[in-house]
C-alpha cells in the first residue's frame, strides 16, 4: 500500500491517467557488488588491440559491477479492473547501472495489455519472450551471475523482443502456453563474413516488412508440485536484403527441475541452427564479463552453422536463510562452426546467497569458462560478492 501511494505521488504529472487505475505500484531492484575477472588467451592467438597493434595473452579487471544477481531496475506497473474478470494493465521498467547511475530508459519492459480469467492475457510492446517465461526457474543461477547464467550457452533462455504481440493462456492443471510475434525484434544484428562477424546497419528499403528483423517465439510450461518442465522455440528472420543462403536462425530448448526438498535438480538441452541468438547475458553481449539482464541481446546469422547445448545443476537450501547452487554447461559447435575450428565451450559455476531479510540478501559466486565463445584456449575466471535489495 505504501508503495502504491508513493507511486501515485511520483506520478502527479499523469494524474488524469492514474486516477482511472485500480492500482499503480512502484517497484525495483538495487544490485551491486565487487567483481574480479581474469581472461587468458591462446598464445598462438592472443587478444590484439586493432587500433594500436598491441597483443596480450592475459587481462585482469577488478571493480564494482551492477546487476550481478539481478539486473538493477525500477518500474511502474498498474492494473485497472474492467469487470467480468477482465483487467487492463501496463508495465514501464527501466534498467539502472548502479555504479554510474546511468539508465537504459524503459528498455527492459514497456507494455500495455488485457488479462481475462477465462481466455488469458495479451500484451503489446517490448518484454521478455514466451520462451523466457517458460524457462523461468530452470537455471540454478536465475539467468544471472555473469558467465554462470544458462544464457551463456542457451541464447534464448533470457531474451527480450521489441514490437511484440504476446498471448498467454490461463493455467490448465499446471500447464500454460504463450506465443509471441515481433514485427521488428530490436536485436543487435550481425552476419558472418570471411573476416568474422560484421554488424549490419539499416537495410536498404528498411521500411518494408521483409527487411526487418522479425521474430516468432513459443513457450510451454508445466508446474505442479515438485516438478517443473519448460519448452521453448524461437525463430529470427533475417532482413531479406542480406541475401543469405539461410535467412533465419532457429533455436529450441527443453528443461526441467525436480525438488526433493533437500536438493533441487536442474537440467536442460537445446540446439540453434543457422547461427546464434544472443540473450541478455550471453557472453558476447558485453565482452567476456557476461553483462547483466539489462544488456541488449543480438543475433548472428551464419548459414550452415549449428550449436547444441546442455546443462545440469543443483540447488540446496542450508537452514532458513542460505541457498547454495551450482551448474555445469556446454555449448558444442557443429556444421560450419566445427569445420571452422570452433571448440567446445564449458562453464562450471557455484554460488551462494544469504538472506538478511525478505527483501535484502548477500551473495557470492565463482565461475570458470573454458574456450569462451567457442574460441580455443580462451579462459575466464570470475569471482564476485555483492548485495541485492528489492523494493
Amino acid at each position: 500500500m505504501k508503495k502504491t501511494l508513493l507511486a501515485a505521488a511520483l506520478l502527479t504529472g499523469f494524474a488524469g491517467a492514474a486516477s482511472a487505475q485500480s492500482s499503480v505500484t512502484l517497484y525495483g531492484v538495487v544490485d551491486i557488488g565487487i567483481q574480479y575477472q581474469n581472461l587468458k588467451f591462446n598464445s598462438n592467438n592472443p587478444f590484439t588491440n586493432k587500433s594500436t597493434g598491441e597483443s596480450k595473452t592475459s587481462m585482469t579487471n577488478v571493480g564494482l559491477a551492477s546487476g550481478i544477481q539481478n539486473g538493477s531496475r525500477w518500474g511502474l506497473k498498474g492494473v485497472e479492473d474492467l469487470g467480468d474478470g477482465l483487467k487492463a494493465n501496463f508495465v514501464y521498467e527501466s534498467g539502472i547501472t548502479v555504479n554510474t547511475g546511468a539508465s537504459t530508459g524503459f528498455t527492459r519492459q514497456a507494455t500495455v495489455g488485457l488479462t481475462s480469467t477465462t481466455w488469458g492475457a495479451v500484451d503489446l510492446g517490448r518484454r521478455t519472450s514466451p520462451g523466457t517465461y517458460a524457462f523461468s526457474g530452470i537455471d540454478p543461477f536465475g539467468a544471472s551471475f555473469g558467465t554462470a547464467a544458462l544464457d551463456s550457452s542457451f541464447g534464448t533462455q533470457f531474451i527480450r523482443y521489441s514490437n511484440m504481440i504476446m498471448y498467454t493462456t490461463p493455467s490448465f492443471n499446471g500447464f500454460t502456453g504463450s506465443v509471441g510475434y515481433s514485427f521488428d525484434a530490436g536485436l543487435a544484428g550481425y552476419a558472418s563474413s570471411n573476416n568474422g562477424p560484421v554488424a549490419y546497419g539499416d537495410a536498404p528499403f528498411a521500411y518494408e516488412t521483409n527487411n526487418k528483423q522479425r521474430a516468432v517465439s513459443v513457450g510451454l510450461r508445466y508446474a505442479n508440485g515438485p516438478l517443473l518442465l519448460g519448452a521453448a522455440y524461437d525463430q529470427i528472420n533475417a532482413p531479406a536484403s542480406l541475401n543469405l543462403e539461410r535467412d533465419k536462425v532457429l533455436a529450441w530448448m527443453l528443461g526441467g527441475t525436480y525438488d526433493f526438498k533437500v536438493v533441487k535438480l536442474h537440467a536442460a538441452y537445446g540446439q540453434q541452427v543457422g547461427g546464434i541468438i544472443e540473450g541478455a547475458t550471453t557472453l558476447s553481449s558485453a565482452g567476456f564479463t557476461g553483462g547483466d539482464t539489462n544488456t541488449r541481446g543480438g543475433v548472428l546469422f551464419t548459414p550452415g552453422a549449428r550449436t547444441q547445448s546442455w546443462m545440469v545443476g543443483a540447488t540446496a537450501p542450508i537452514g532458513a536463510a542460505t541457498s547454495v547452487f551450482a551448474s555445469v554447461q556446454q555449448m558444442l559447435p557443429g556444421g560450419d562452426y566445427k569445420d571452422g575450428g570452433a571448440s567446445n565451450q564449458t562453464i562450471a559455476s557455484i554460488g551462494v546467497t544469504y538472506d538478511l531479510s525478505k527483501r535484502t540478501n548477500l551473495y557470492g559466486y565463482y565461475s570458470y569458462a573454458n574456450n569462451v565463445l567457442m574460441q580455443d584456449g580462451v579462459k575466464s575466471n570470475t569471482v564476485a560478492v555483492g548485495i541485492r535489495h528489492r523494493f
